[in-house]
């Protein structure tokens, strides 16, 4: 009889590995361009031509080879062949990162895998994305919302109780106890102890930190917690590209300075600007150019708006219009889509936080 017991349970564990094993799902990565075309949104390819025509209420960047889309009153995601393949069920969705994305139905959320099959329960307060295997999920500890850290399969393996907490990036993430921010490592320890106002993710190797409250000043801080480049700015972005921007205290003008703190040139600006791939889009006279981190226009100012170069191309506003240009400022995709701020947003926090290197077409 033991024997048949040990058996059965061998069965079982058996039979439990299989249900945890995950379909891997061979998606198509080719770029997959969101475009807006008379109040509706598709997808043009790299060279501009209509991949998923226009249809869409609200649609998403694709990211490792979805999209999410917005049909019939719920969230879906499509292919880049634009062929639905997780049907459209969910009230809120959000982008792929690590194999996984937040979904939201009713007043809760959880995670869903690339086949559309629950990889969690779904019945956290909020969730975040997945970076480096961790996500911060909010959940309910009495009357008040605590956050902590779930695997892809939805096991807290650092325990809700942080008021706040960022995604993991270069190994830590910023949480916040009480009014102060700290980070941690993925055991969940305090790596660098909870002291700052406010506390980004760590880009290049650098972390942005505001200290002394509200109005306090900027700084940055590497892994060890040391402050690297003094808390003098009243304001500052990430580093991206090996570059950041900053505000002196009591100066509207921007800088942009290196990982030392070094302005990289002897030059001021009326805002501030990311690098990606050598280039910074920049605003003279009412119109974007790019500008090089040696402080020369490379592509001369003539655009109403411009962002980032993603893949050797950017999107840039002609008018009321958007369109695509090289490095070389050659309009490669002719400027005939509206321009859309929110898209044009989410894919600049897109590329800058959550994506090491550009996508390649296929």
């Amino acid at each position: 009889m033991k024997r048949v017991l040990m058996l059965s349970l061998a069965l079982l564990a058996l039979c439990t590995a299989c249900q945890r094993e995950e379909k891997k799902v061979a998606l198509d990565n080719s770029l997959r361009l969101l475009v807006k075309f008379n109040g509706k949104y598709g997808y043009c390819d790299r060279g501009g031509t209509t991949v998923i025509p226009p249809q869409f209420d609200s649609a998403s960047l694709f990211s490792e080879g979805l999209a999410a889309v917005y049909v019939d009153g719920k969230h879906g995601f499509i292919d880049t062949n634009g062929t639905m393949v997780i049907p459209p069920s969910f009230d809120k969705a959000s982008l792929f990162l690590n194999g996984r994305a937040s979904v939201q139905k009713g007043d809760k959320w959880g995670y869903i895998d690339q086949t559309g099959k629950a990889a969690t329960d779904i019945k956290y307060l909020s969730t975040f994305a997945f970076t480096e295997g961790l996500s911060a999920t909010f959940v309910a500890e009495g009357n008040v919302a605590k956050a902590g850290y779930i695997d892809d399969r939805g096991k807290f393996v650092i325990k809700p109780q942080y008021d706040d907490a960022a995604p993991f990036s270069e190994g830590l993430a910023a949480v916040k106890i009480g009014t102060k921010h700290g980070y941690i490592d993925k055991t969940g320890k305090m790596v660098i102890p909870e002291q700052f106002f406010q506390a980004a993710m760590f880009r290049d190797g650098l972390a942005m930190v505001k200290i002394n409250g509200k109005f306090g000043l900027v700084g940055f801080i590497d892994h060890g917690g040391s402050m690297v480049i003094p808390a003098q700015y009243s304001e500052a972005t990430n580093f991206n590209d090996g570059v950041a921007a900053v505000k002196m205290k009591d100066k509207e003008a921007w800088q942009l300075i290196d990982k030392t703190g070094k302005p990289i040139i002897d030059q001021e600006f009326s805002s501030p600007t990311v690098f990606t791939e050598g280039l910074a889009p920049i605003m003279t006279k009412g119109k974007v150019g790019y500008m090089d981190k040696q402080g020369k226009m490379v592509i001369k100012p003539q655009f109403d708006a411009g962002s980032i170069f993603v893949g050797g191309i950017a999107p840039v506003k002609v008018g009321e219009k958007c369109g695509y240009i090289d490095k070389n400022g050659k309009m490669v995709i002719e400027a005939r889509f509206e321009w859309d701020q929110r898209s044009i947003d989410q894919y600049t926090h897109y590329y800058t936080h959550f994506v090491a290197d550009a996508p390649q077409d296929k």
